[in-house]
C-alpha cells in the first residue's frame, strides 16, 4: 500500500511538473506569435501612405506588441518584455506623430522591437 502511495506521489510530482513547463513554454510560445503580429502589422503601416490605413493597423500592432509583453511577463522573459512594452511605446508616439517621415522612423523603431522579442523570447526557456 505505501508503494502504491509512492508511486502515485511520484506520478502526481512529475505530472505537475511537466504541465507547469509546458505552460511556461506555451506562454512564451504566445509571446512569439504576438510579436510576430505586431512585427507583420508594423510593417504593413511601415508600407501604407494612407494615414487612415495607418491608424487602424497601428491600433491593432499595438494591443499585438501589448499582448507579447503580457505573455513574455507570464513565461518570466523580462528582455523579451521590455522589448514589447518598447515597441508599444514607439507605436503609441507614431500614432500621434503628425509628421509622415517621423512617423515612418517611430513605425521603423517599433519593427525592430517586435524582431527583438522573437529572438529574445527562445533565450528565456
Amino acid at each position: 500500500m505505501n508503494k502504491q502511495k509512492l508511486l502515485f506521489s511520484t506520478i502526481l510530482m512529475y505530472t505537475t511538473t511537466l504541465l507547469a513547463a509546458q505552460s511556461k513554454d506555451n506562454n512564451c510560445t504566445m509571446a512569439v506569435t504576438y510579436s510576430e503580429m505586431a512585427f507583420k502589422d508594423f510593417k504593413s503601416a511601415y508600407k501604407s501612405d494612407n494615414s487612415e490605413d495607418i491608424q487602424d493597423v497601428m491600433s491593432k500592432a499595438i494591443k499585438n506588441a501589448d499582448e507579447a509583453a503580457a505573455f513574455a511577463n507570464i513565461c518570466k522573459c523580462p528582455l523579451a518584455k521590455n522589448y514589447a512594452l518598447n515597441a508599444v511605446t514607439f507605436g503609441n508616439k507614431a500614432l500621434k506623430e503628425a509628421d509622415s517621415k517621423k512617423q515612418k522612423k517611430l513605425i521603423k523603431q517599433a519593427i525592430d522591437m517586435s524582431l527583438d522579442v522573437m529572438t529574445a523570447t527562445p533565450n528565456c526557456k
